[in-house]
């Protein structure tokens, strides 16, 4: 699941890769697709993550999927960027490949 920003072309590489993508445009689509459907991973834009009362999106879709992996997509440069409760890895939005990479490590297999 792809959740926020204009990623086209990582989108057509996660299909280029065997990936089915699924692209909910608000954070409470993207809880309901997790609650009636298994996703395995969601690739979430820094400005999806906004936290509200200390709840974030990656908490919400935690709570109604504990096995989906959260990977949040960052501007910039990912080195100095710890994950923020609920995401279990941070890569930079600059290199798809990358992404990919991060995704196969980061989603159980």
């Amino acid at each position: 699941m792809l959740v926020g920003g204009r990623y086209k072309g990582l989108e057509n590489l996660l299909h280029q890769g065997g990936y089915l993508v699924i692209a909910p445009t608000t954070s409470d689509q993207a809880v309901a697709v997790c609650m009636h459907n298994r996703i395995s991973a969601a690739i979430i834009d820094e400005s999806f993550l906004s936290e509200a009362e200390n709840w974030s999106l990656a908490e919400s879709l935690k709570a109604v999927s504990p096995h989906i992996a959260v990977v949040l997509l960052v501007r910039g440069s990912a080195a100095t960027r710890s994950a923020p409760h609920g995401v279990d890895c941070v890569v930079s939005d600059r290199n798809p490949g990358q992404v990919i990479d991060t995704l196969k490590n980061c989603v159980p297999q």
